[in-house]
């Protein structure tokens, strides 16, 4: 069968609205990598539709890249390169392959969706307990990490709690994912509102490399992937204007006739549709980036990480009184001393990243800040490590 963008590479996975290839390595490349290419397909209620939606590949992959640069002091991604067959510009991008944890991790900030259902029967989401008298849209007092476990196509993913997920795959790794996934919340729901966007909710998703570093994959803060309503007009217990595929889900749900619980197949988008969800996405990424998208344009920011800087491990011990998760009273430190080229990863034990090698004059940059750092009385000791 033809490859639909005259691709010649092996087809490593179809999903529902991914491909996935494998991408050839150059010799003694590492790591393994696959092209990652974002069609137009829509699916809503575990249902691939019929109607695709022009460009919607394109504006998820290109607004992906936008959040990927916003959050790269947060954690890594997979990303590599840009660098595409011309027939898949702007909607592939080239990807580390991970070993992906099969949990959809959500930050939910307001409740709504199915979080609105549950509370209304149980006033809990995923085993949290609310406050009483919330409303659908109502803002929470603080950000809760409601996870799923991914469901087999055609399914529906099952909503669990922390517990659920910390029996599967450990305590640890079930804490760095709900800290994870909280950080991104928390960094993304501010910069989408200063831009007069509210981030309701969205799903990040996150594999492992080979070393055992965490890193974020998958498309992130897209309208497939979020709930954005605008901020203007946004009314608890009314209605809630959104820039994302609800408006899709509401058409099947209440206007096409279709019951959305059968097993029947969807019924096609019609062109108003259709035309008013592109202008939805295409909307939320002219807010949020700040640049009009067209199916050739550029992704709104650099997206070439270019070479992976040299990582410098640090670690260092703060007093026990001392919490500092996201690093930002060291990155802090740091500025204040004059040192503006680190970029701190982490709290406790956090990464410095150099561009290229880290040479003996670079790393008695770092042992000089690392020893002014020591004069602070938060820290007690400290201990360092470069890792190319």
């Amino acid at each position: 069968m033809t490859d639909p963008y005259g691709l010649d590479l092996p087809l490593l996975h179809a999903g529902k609205v991914r491909r996935l290839y494998a991408w050839p390595q150059n010799q003694g490349a590492d790591p393994e990598l696959i092209l990652m290419v974002a069609t137009d397909a829509i699916s809503a209620f575990d249902q691939v539709l019929v109607t695709p939606i022009p460009d919607k590949g394109a504006i998820l992959t290109q607004l992906s890249q936008w959040w990927f640069g916003q959050l790269l002091d947060v954690i890594d991604n997979h990303v590599i390169s840009t660098d595409v067959p011309p027939s898949v510009a702007g909607r592939g991008v080239i990807v580390e392959k991970l070993s992906m944890i099969p949990v959809e991790c959500v930050a939910r900030g307001y409740l709504t969706g199915s979080g609105w259902k549950e509370y209304q029967a149980t006033q809990t989401v995923c085993g949290i307990p609310l406050p009483d008298g919330l409303q659908d849209g109502s803002k929470l007092p603080q950000a809760i990490f409601t996870p799923a476990i991914k469901a087999p196509m055609g399914s529906h993913d099952e909503n669990v709690s922390f517990e659920v997920v910390a029996e599967m795959h450990g305590f640890a790794l079930a804490a760095r994912l709900r800290d994870l996934t909280l950080a991104l919340y928390t960094r993304a729901e501010e910069i989408a509102r200063d831009r007069g966007i509210i981030l309701a909710d969205t799903k990040f998703e996150f594999g492992i490399r080979p070393d055992g570093t965490i890193v974020l994959a998958d498309e992130v803060l897209t309208p497939d992937s979020s709930r954005f309503w605008d901020a203007a007009t946004w009314e608890p217990g009314g209605k809630l204007p959104s820039f994302d595929k609800q408006y899709v889900r509401d058409w099947l749900a209440k206007e096409s006739g279709w019951d959305v619980a059968s097993d029947t197949p969807a019924p096609a988008l019609p062109a108003e549709v259709v035309d008013a969800t592109r202008a939805r996405y295409t909307e939320a990424y002219h807010r949020l980036t700040g640049t009009e998208f067209t199916s050739f344009s550029a992704p709104a920011a650099a997206v070439e990480k270019g070479p992976r800087p040299t990582r410098v491990i640090v670690d260092v011990m703060p007093k026990p009184e001392i919490l500092d998760p996201q690093g930002k009273a060291v990155t802090g430190a740091l500025k204040r001393l004059g040192f503006d080229g680190l970029s701190v990863r982490q709290g406790k034990r956090f990464e410095l990243l150099v561009d290229g090698v880290v040479d003996e004059a670079k790393l008695a940059e770092i042992y000089s800040a690392a020893e002014k750092l020591l004069a602070n009385t938060v820290i007690e000791s400290f201990d360092i490590r470069v890792e190319q």
